[in-house]
């Protein structure tokens, strides 16, 4: 889409292949890339819950994942593996 824009200002005579419109539109697109969709988009998966808390799969592990991806979506900046294996252990 961006490709087309500029080719489109190119091809009708504007002398700049962007605009102020253009900047902001694409740094919305990197704020919203940022923020996760669903739990796999976590930095951390049910695999790493299960070896810092020292347990098998089960609803637990789930369940934990649940509760980070709802702070996460909360926070993004929360969304760091450092962060989240922390966390796991607190909500143990």
């Amino acid at each position: 889409m961006m490709a087309l824009r500029i080719a489109d200002r190119l091809g009708g005579g504007t002398a700049t292949e962007t605009s102020w419109r253009m900047e902001e539109f694409k740094k919305r697109i990197k704020e919203v890339l940022k923020k996760p969709f669903s739990i796999s988009d976590l930095k951390i998966n049910g695999s790493d819950v299960m070896e810092v808390l020292q347990i098998k799969p089960g609803p637990k592990i789930g369940e934990i994942l649940n509760k980070l991806f709802k702070e996460v979506l909360e926070d993004a900046s929360k969304n760091n593996r450092e962060y989240l294996l922390n966390r796991i252990k607190k909500l143990e």
